[in-house]
C-alpha cells in the first residue's frame, strides 16, 4: 500500500510538472507569435491603430527607422488628421511601403558611369565638357507656392515677395518746431499783474526740512510735496500738471514778465474741501512756497515743420534780456517788441545785426551778430532764443529782423 502510495504520488508530480512545461510552452508560443506580429507589421508598414500616448515621431522610429521621416505619414493621412501635433486614439494610420521613404540626411546621387577601358600606351582621354545650356529671356525662376521645407515640418515659410515698384513710401512726419521744454520754460510778456485766475503754491509738505511749512519763502526741491489751489477752471484730478511762475518786472511799452519756474503733477485731487497736493516733477528754475500757477500748455507740440526763407520782414528791437549775464549767449532768452499781432508765430527765426552806417567819410556794412527763434509768442511781446552767435554784442536796442517763418 505504501508503495503504490508512492507512485501514485510521484505520478502526480509528474503529471503537474509536465503540465508546467506545457503552459510555459504554450506562453512561449504565444508571445513569440505577437513579437512576429509586431515584426511582421513594422516591416510591412501597412497601418497602424492609434493608442494613447502615440505621436508621428514616434511611428516614424518605430516603422521607418527615422523619426524625422514623420512627414511622410503624414503626408499620406491628410485625410485623416488635420494638424500633425495631434492624432486620436482608434485612428487607422496608412503607413509607407518599405523602401519607398527617402533618407532624410543624403541627397539623391547622380549615377555614375561605367570607366572605359583604354588600351596601354594611349593617351587618357579628357572629360568632355557639357555644353552650356541657354535660358530663354523670358523664363523666370520658378518658385514653390508652399514656401520651403526646413528641418522636421511639413509647414513651409512663408515668404512675401512685394514689387517695389507698388510699394508705398511713408514719409515720416515732421518734427515739431521747438522743443516742449523750451517753451514751458521760456519766460514771455503777459498783461499786468500776469495771467488772470492763476492758481497758487499754498504750503510745502517736504517735513525734512525745518523751515517748510512754516517759512512762506521755502524753497522747494524736485519731488517735493506741496499744497496748492488749482487755476481757477480746474478740478485738479490726480496727473494733471501745472506750470509754476514767478512774477518779473513790468517792462514799459511792453507788459508783465513772467518767469515759469518748474511743473508740478497732482498726486492727491482735493477732496471733502481739503486742499489738493501736488509733486514737484520738473524745476526750471527756483520754486518758491509763495508762487503761483498756470495751466500746462502743450500746444507747442501742434507746430510743426521748419521755417521758409521769407523777405521783406519788418524790423524788431531788444526790449528786455531776463537772463542776468552780462553778455547773452546761446539758449539765453531776449524780448522783442514785436507779436502776434504782427504776424510773428512761434518757430519763426530771426537775425540780430548792427544796421548799415554811413558817417559821410566812409560806410559800414551791416553786422551780423547772432541768429534766434521765436519760442514764445503773445499779443505783448515775442521771446526769442539764441541759437547761434557771432559776435558777443547783444545788448538792449540790438535790430532784429526775422528772416524766415513758419508756414
Amino acid at each position: 500500500m505504501r508503495c503504490r502510495a508512492v507512485v501514485i504520488e510521484r505520478s502526480g508530480i509528474m503529471t503537474s510538472g509536465l503540465r508546467a512545461v506545457a503552459l510555459s510552452a504554450a506562453a512561449l508560443v504565444v508571445f513569440g507569435a505577437s513579437r512576429l506580429s509586431a515584426q511582421e507589421t513594422a516591416q510591412t508598414g501597412r497601418t497602424h491603430v492609434v493608442k494613447r500616448g502615440d505621436t508621428l515621431w514616434d511611428l516614424a522610429r518605430l516603422y521607418l527607422g527615422d523619426p524625422y521621416l514623420w512627414p511622410e505619414i503624414y503626408r499620406l493621412n491628410t485625410d485623416m488628421i488635420d494638424d500633425p501635433h495631434w492624432i486620436y486614439p482608434s485612428e487607422v494610420l496608412k503607413l509607407p511601403t518599405p523602401g519607398s521613404t527617402p533618407t532624410v540626411a543624403e541627397g539623391p546621387k547622380p549615377e555614375a558611369e561605367p570607366p572605359t577601358a583604354v588600351p596601354q600606351g594611349a593617351p587618357v582621354p579628357s572629360a568632355p565638357v557639357p555644353a552650356p545650356t541657354a535660358t530663354p529671356p523670358s523664363a523666370a525662376p520658378v518658385e514653390s507656392p508652399s514656401g520651403e521645407l526646413s528641418g522636421p515640418t511639413v509647414f513651409p515659410k512663408q515668404t512675401t515677395h512685394i514689387d517695389p515698384a507698388k510699394q508705398r513710401v511713408r514719409a515720416a512726419a515732421p518734427a515739431p518746431a521747438i522743443r516742449i521744454g523750451e517753451f514751458l520754460s521760456a519766460p514771455f510778456v503777459d498783461r499786468e499783474g500776469g495771467p488772470r485766475g492763476a492758481g497758487a503754491l499754498l504750503k510745502a509738505v517736504n517735513l525734512s526740512v525745518s523751515t517748510s511749512g512754516r517759512d512762506p519763502k521755502a524753497r522747494l526741491q524736485l519731488h517735493d510735496d506741496v499744497f496748492i489751489s488749482p487755476p481757477v477752471g480746474s478740478a485738479a484730478p490726480e496727473g494733471e500738471k501745472y506750470v509754476t511762475y514767478a512774477v518779473g518786472p513790468y517792462v514799459e511799452d511792453l507788459g508783465q514778465v513772467i518767469i515759469p519756474t518748474g511743473i508740478v503733477e497732482v498726486i492727491r485731487a482735493p477732496r471733502s474741501g481739503e486742499a489738493a497736493v501736488a509733486q514737484v516733477v520738473h524745476m526750471f528754475a527756483e520754486i518758491q512756497a509763495d508762487q503761483q500757477l498756470m495751466p500746462y500748455d502743450s500746444t507747442s507740440l501742434q507746430i510743426r515743420g521748419r521755417a521758409q526763407p521769407v523777405g521783406g520782414s519788418s524790423w524788431a528791437s531788444v526790449k528786455f534780456i531776463p537772463s542776468s549775464a552780462v553778455l547773452p549767449t546761446i539758449q539765453d532768452y531776449l524780448m522783442l517788441d514785436v507779436s502776434s499781432r504782427d504776424g510773428i508765430k512761434v518757430g519763426d527765426e530771426f537775425l540780430l545785426f548792427e544796421p548799415r552806417r554811413n558817417d559821410g567819410d566812409h560806410a559800414e556794412p551791416e553786422i551780423s551778430i547772432a541768429r534766434g527763434q521765436a519760442v514764445r509768442v503773445t499779443p505783448y511781446a515775442t521771446t526769442l532764443m539764441i541759437t547761434g552767435e557771432r559776435h558777443p554784442k547783444i545788448e538792449m536796442g540790438t535790430m532784429a529782423r526775422r528772416i524766415a517763418t513758419m508756414p
